[in-house]
């Protein structure tokens, strides 16, 4: 569990990509697909979700943390929050 303090220090790590419930990226050669902000894959809009801190769109097989809910990324700011927090 990460603490507030913790909480709050990755937040204002964290770059904002994209705004909350701002649209994915299309792909320009399908329809109905977008980009990963992350791995660049072209995935269905049921398998990408937006990372709460950073606002990326990312896939759910392989840039998403589940455990942590947050995007790979982010997900390395909050371990690195979590190490530092048990120095």
């Amino acid at each position: 569990m990460v603490s507030s303090h913790s909480f709050k220090r990755v937040m204002k790590a964290v770059k904002k990509v994209r705004e909350p419930g701002e649209k994915p990226e299309d792909d320009l050669f399908s329809v109905n697909k977008y980009v990963c902000d992350l791995c660049q894959g072209v995935r269905e809009r049921e398998e990408i979700t937006q990372c709460g801190f950073c606002g990326r769109w990312v896939c759910r097989d392989s840039c998403w943390d589940d455990e942590l809910k947050a995007c790979e990324s982010c997900a390395g700011l909050i371990m690195l929050a979590k190490d530092k927090e048990g120095d």
